[in-house]
């Protein structure tokens, strides 16, 4: 059985502790209609035991999605998701601290093979996961006018 990530919203403040949505579209094949890119349409196990906590816990400080200062659409999003059985872990992280981490935390261990060889440890997967994050603010606007790193914040939770 799989499981995935569902990175719901990147958003960044723009002052006054006022969140805005980072949203880039694509238009339907018939041309109709425009739905939101998938930010994190990935999957990546390794990946997804960091951000939820499971691998490196003491490490990674995601915190609990505060609902408050969401939109009440997205809120009821979550709430209805939470209610589902399967999904879990609705947090959220800023881009700062995700870089912190992987500063802290460059490679991971590679179950692949035997601690003692060379190839035991890799790059870690976070890496990809914020610069995925990066390649879509960078798409959304090219000038980077988003402040600082902590300004930006990333919403997900999963599903098995």
């Amino acid at each position: 059985m799989g499981r995935d990530i569902h990175v719901r919203l990147v958003e960044k403040n723009r002052g006054d502790n006022i969140w805005e949505e980072v949203k880039i579209y694509e238009k339907s094949k018939d041309g109709e209609r425009y739905t939101p890119i998938d930010i994190f349409p990935y999957r990546n196990y390794e990946l997804f035991d960091i951000l939820s906590g499971t691998e490196d816990s003491d490490n990674f400080h995601a915190l609990p999605i505060i609902t408050k200062d969401l939109p009440k659409e997205l809120t009821n999003e979550i709430t209805s998701c939470r209610n589902i059985t399967g999904y879990y872990g609705f947090v959220e992280i800023n881009l700062a601290d995700l870089k912190l981490y992987l500063m802290r935390h460059p490679k991971t261990r590679d179950y692949d093979y035997d601690e003692d060889d060379p190839k035991a440890y890799k790059d870690n997967p976070i890496k990809f996961f914020i610069e995925r994050i990066e390649q879509y603010l960078d798409f959304a606007d090219p000038f980077w006018d988003f402040g600082p790193e902590s300004d930006v914040r990333v919403l997900y939770w999963f599903d098995c």
